[in-house]
């Protein structure tokens, strides 16, 4: 032993990485910077772009990255070595002079905020889990950040406010259907109003799915604020209310997303059908109508349910769509602890609360599933409706309504405002929202390219838009145009956000600079429904 002490002590071990222009001593040659080792006579590894901070020979973890032992004894031994190697006179016994087992792999926090790097890699108070992406008890997550749970009074407030709207606006839409059909007609104006409303919601439903989709990125705090709000669109009421911060014992995650959201959609499927069972009995046993005015009545109330339960199911298609996709197995990130675990851990990306293996996953992806065969099969039965139907839609005369026709009238809002060359064009529309919001979570990852590939994506759309010209009326060509731009311009915010704080030159005032940004956002973003409020208040000067 004596021999080989003095065999290190005059002959270090000499490789890339080393310092090799001073007396070693009892060690191998020290490492340059950006290196570390594990053993105190082998050579030096780099550190690489991984996460790894190297600084006096050894290895520990970035501000912003996580990582996980194998257990506690693996966790101290590490700290026992790195002891000995700082040690002017470290200990030559085998145990000391190495570390057996290969560091952790260290992997990117979604949120960098939340991890603070080093040996243990701790999370910030209000996050917990793996690669600190869980929020803790009291908290719930925006984006990829968690907040603070709001006070149940303001909970139930927004709850109580947006249960209002919707009420007020179905039945405001039920009684303006009804008087039209009482007045014979009347241009369609409840269509027209449907084909404007869906333009607007569509947009938000964009901006606050790409914002999901793109979480990563530090979005300014005026379009997370838009996002948020956008969030009631998708009928996202737990992004609103999380029900963990009115009951803590209960915790929705993105698998109980997905099966609420599919019971929502089956549930009002129901309720429709169980409403138009209930309407069809009462005009059957009026007895003051024939069997024509009968049929005549029980066409129009199912009418009236087909617009309003095609609505409804295409507002909540693209949640559907984006929580699907975020539930699958191609959305899960594998987290190895190391670099020899054979068996690694996936988890959602959406939620790392969530593993992607086990019974019940398995058992829920079965729900996903089902979801996927609803995505394909509600565009699908539409074109199919609208394609046998489309000699009514090219004619498209207010007189072609009665027995028969319902589920056609019923789907007008989808082609209403579009040229009779164009009647599918919706449908293409879908295409784009589905890719933008849900399709890119499957392809991508956290990269500049997957940022250009929607920017692409929403670009190109925006030009075949503009070329086709498909909606014929002039107001509507603008708003659908203005919200294609504005689309591209908040990919465009993505894409700047990504530009480090510290290339930014110190000539630019900081707070003007965010105070600019915010306004352009606002404004471009408030665009959009500015110009409908705008039109409806010229709409009712002018009658």
């Amino acid at each position: 032993m004596r021999n080989l002490n003095k065999t290190y002590i005059f002959f270090s071990y000499l490789s890339l990485g080393t310092e090799t222009d001073f007396f070693a001593g009892y060690r191998a040659c020290p490492c340059l910077g950006g290196f570390y080792r594990t053993n105190l006579f082998a050579e030096c590894h780099k550190c690489g772009q991984g996460g790894l901070l190297c600084k006096g020979e050894y290895a520990s973890l970035k501000p912003g990255f996580w990582w996980q032992w194998r257990n506690e004894t693996y966790k101290q031994r590490y700290r026992d070595f790195i002891q000995n190697l700082l040690a002017s006179s470290p200990a030559l016994d085998r145990f000391s002079i190495q570390y057996p087992y290969p560091i952790p792999t260290p992997y990117k926090c979604p949120f960098e905020d939340s991890c603070g790097g080093g040996l243990d890699s701790p999370c910030k108070h209000e996050y917990e889990g793996p690669v600190c992406a869980v929020c803790s008890s009291g908290y719930y997550k925006q984006l990829q950040t968690c907040k603070q749970c709001p006070s149940r009074k303001w909970i139930v407030g927004q709850l109580v406010i947006i249960a209002a709207i919707v009420s007020i606006t179905v039945a405001l839409l039920v009684w303006k259907s009804k008087t039209r059909v009482k007045q014979g007609g009347g241009g369609n104006l409840v269509d027209t109003f449907f084909s404007k409303l869906k333009i607007v919601i569509g947009f938000y439903q964009v901006t606050h799915g790409l914002l999901e989709v793109f979480s990563y990125i530090k979005w300014p705090g005026s379009l997370k604020a838009i996002s948020k709000y956008s969030g009631i669109l998708q009928m996202n009421l737990l992004q609103i209310a999380p029900i963990h911060c009115l009951f803590p014992g209960l915790r929705v995650d993105a698998l109980g997303d997905l099966c609420l959201i599919v019971a929502m959609n089956i549930g009002v499927i129901g309720a429709f059908g169980i409403i138009y069972c209930i309407r069809k009995r009462i005009i059957l046993k009026r007895q003051g109508l024939d069997d024509e005015e009968k049929s005549s009545k029980i066409s129009q109330a199912k009418e009236v349910l087909y617009r309003n339960l095609f609505f409804f199911l295409y507002v909540t298609y693209l949640s559907t769509c984006s929580k699907t996709a975020s539930v699958l197995p191609f959305a899960c990130r594998q987290l190895c602890r190391d670099q020899n675990e054979e068996i690694c851990d996936a988890y959602l990306k959406v939620d790392y609360s969530v593993k992607c293996q086990g019974a019940k996953y398995n058992y829920l992806l079965t729900v996903a599933y089902i979801a996927t065969a609803y995505i394909f099969a509600l565009p699908t039965v539409s074109f199919i409706a609208l394609w046998r139907k489309r000699r009514t839609i090219l004619t498209a005369a207010d007189s072609d309504t009665g027995p028969g026709t319902e589920m056609i009238t019923g789907l007008r809002f989808l082609f209403e405002n579009y040229q009779t060359r164009s009647w599918y064009w919706e449908l293409v529309e879908i295409s784009r929202k589905v890719i933008l919001t849900s399709a890119l979570t499957l392809v991508g990852h956290e990269s500049r390219s997957y940022i250009g590939l929607a920017w692409v994506v929403a670009g190109m759309y925006g030009m075949l838009f503009c070329w086709v010209k498909p909606i014929h009326d002039v107001f509507e060509n603008r708003l659908m145009s203005t919200s294609l731009a504005v689309t591209v311009v908040n990919l465009g915010v993505g894409a700047v956000s990504r530009i480090p704080a510290e290339n930014i030159s110190g000539s630019v005032d900081r707070d003007t600079d965010a105070k600019a940004m915010n306004v352009l956002i606002l404004g471009a973003n408030s665009l959009v429904i500015g110009l409908l409020v705008g039109k409806l208040a010229c709409n009712m000067n002018c009658q």
